[in-house]
């Protein structure tokens, strides 16, 4: 059977829908339902079918209507009736009376379960819960859309919100009579011609409690007046004086350059440089040099608590002699290779399965040789983290105390107790503690300096920079010292930066048991020498 086209039409023979499964133009299609209308007006049959010389009309009368269904005179009648049923139920179900304006609101949903039906041209063989359930198909653009729209409406009601908050945040400024940001804004900003970052610090200072807010606005007003004053260089101080701080804002570019003339003789290094330890000078090889090196990263309360602890290791190995090229490196035998604790990792040069199974630190193709050109390279690396509240991977345990002066309105007494881990019998030497506040009114309290801490620099970048020589092993020791502040939590965090390049073991007793000949058969020993060095990475006081 061959489906040439479904239509719908009025008694009176007006054409409403009609869908064309066959190549067939709009006027042939008009031309064959007006034959139809004359073939149903004479016809006296009892059937729902009438013929002409070309084509089959199978009808449904409904109402006032025809659904007619067009097919060719070859058409098994039986088929043709069973597809005019489902059409007439499909149209039935999107319909709740038989109005003309009804379906026409209806049309696409109506032609598109048509389509369903036939494909070009024959029928599918299809009931009519399959057909409503693929016309209720979801789409994933129109989805994808949708969630869009809904994104567009939230974002839209958080800006309301915010705005809203916003003006009430200044009416209550108004209120507690805080002079109003506008100004302060086109200050702090005006170097830069982003207008996302003066949106940025309203929405940051709009969540502050109403002291902060208070205290940085007294701050910026030191700045403001600072900068209007006239500057006479020659007769600026070296030292001395209340001085900005770090931990109550940053100064504004206009501000910062009235204070650098005020000041010519601040110190301007980066926090970097500050706080970088330098390393000594490669020691002498006298073969094979193997150096064990660790960095030390840890995050401590202001308690004393260690809340996160990470450790990361490498051990490197220079070779200046080629007689001694052909080695192979057995890690001690308290050292488990499979220790998962360690989270090793071999360098791709390296045999991977004899380094798990034995300890040992050899080349993957025992002809070759480790070069041999006095240069470091690095063949094994181990990480460690440790868990919350485990101050095993902290070398360095620090507890901070943080009071108002009892004689100094304005000033804070601040006193850190440093102790050094028992687990490690070794000094920590260049031991810095950067504290992130710029005041030249600063002093270290003699009574309460159990380690000889001198103040070893003071500058806007840094703050104050708290210098102590050496801690030697199983130390516990004190440092007091009063400075100018606007709050306590303008102390925090503090950076600490130590190092030991002269240590006799490592930290986690990572080194070397013996080096062996990789190409003799009974594995001569190898005369070599170890370095130990352990270094802070990110360690600080939150």
């Amino acid at each position: 059977m061959v489906v040439i086209a479904v239509s719908i039409i009025t008694r009176q023979g007006k054409p409403l829908l009609s869908r064309q499964f066959r190549d067939i133009s709009k006027d042939r299609v008009t031309e064959l339902l007006s034959n139809f209308q004359g073939l149903v007006s004479s016809s006296s049959s009892q059937h729902t079918f009438v013929e002409d010389e070309h084509v089959r009309y199978v009808y449904k009368p409904f109402d006032d209507y025809y659904i007619i269904l067009i097919t060719n005179r070859q058409s098994n009648i039986i088929q043709d009736l069973d597809t005019l049923k489902l059409f007439a139920q499909s149209m039935n179900s999107y319909l709740s009376s038989f109005d003309e304006q009804e379906i026409f609101e209806n049309a696409f949903e109506i032609l598109g379960s048509f389509d369903e039906v036939i494909t070009m041209g024959y029928k599918e063989n299809l009931s009519l819960t399959q057909i409503n359930t693929y016309l209720s198909m979801e789409s994933h653009e129109e989805k994808i859309q949708e969630i869009i729209e809904r994104n567009k409406e939230f974002e839209a009601a958080e800006e309301r919100k915010r705005r809203a908050k916003e003006i009430s945040r200044r009416e209550h400024e108004r209120k507690m009579g805080i002079p109003s940001t506008n100004g302060l804004d086109a200050m702090r900003f005006h170097s830069s011609n982003d207008p996302n970052l003066s949106n940025a610090y309203s929405s940051y200072y709009s969540q502050a409690s109403a002291a902060a807010q208070q205290s940085y606005y007294q701050t910026q007003q030191k700045s403001t007046a600072a900068a209007d004053i006239p500057v006479n260089v020659s007769d600026s101080p070296v030292g001395g004086g209340r001085g900005l701080k770090l931990g109550g804002g940053r100064k504004s570019g206009l501000s910062a350059a009235a204070s650098q003339l005020q000041q010519p003789a601040r110190q301007s290094t980066s926090t970097v440089s500050a706080l970088q330890i330098e390393e000594p000078e490669k020691p002498a090889n006298n073969g094979i040099l193997i150096s064990v090196k660790e960095l030390i990263s840890a995050q401590i309360s202001r308690e004393g608590n260690v809340q996160s602890s990470e450790l990361k290791g490498s051990l490197e190995l220079r070779v200046n002699n080629q007689e001694l090229a052909h080695a192979r490196i057995s890690l001690p035998s308290h050292i488990d290779a499979k220790d998962k604790s360690f989270q090793f990792k071999t360098h791709p040069n390296i045999d991977k399965n004899l380094f798990l199974t034995s300890g040992v630190i050899g080349l993957r193709d025992q002809k070759k040789a480790f070069p041999f050109n006095d240069q470091s390279l690095a063949v094994l690396r181990w990480r460690k983290v440790g868990v919350t509240d485990d101050a095993a991977l902290a070398p360095l345990r620090i507890s901070s105390w943080v009071s108002p002066s009892a004689t100094d309105p304005g000033l804070f007494d601040v006193t850190f107790e440093l102790e050094t881990a028992e687990e490690y019998a070794e000094d920590l030497d260049d031991v810095r503690v950067a504290i992130p506040i710029y005041t030249e009114n600063v002093r270290i309290n003699e009574d309460f300096n159990d380690l000889g801490a001198t103040v070893g620099s003071v500058d806007d970048e840094n703050g104050v920079i708290i210098k102590i020589a050496t801690i030697k092993a199983g130390t516990t020791g004190a440092v007091s010292l009063t400075l100018e502040a606007e709050y306590e939590d303008a102390f925090f965090p503090v950076s600490v930066a130590f190092s030991n390049y002269r240590a006799h073991n490592s930290f986690t007793g990572m080194g070397v048991g013996q080096v062996m000949s990789s190409q003799e058969e009974d594995g001569a020993q190898l005369p070599f020498d170890v370095t130990a060095s352990l270094k802070s990475e990110e360690y600080s006081v939150v």
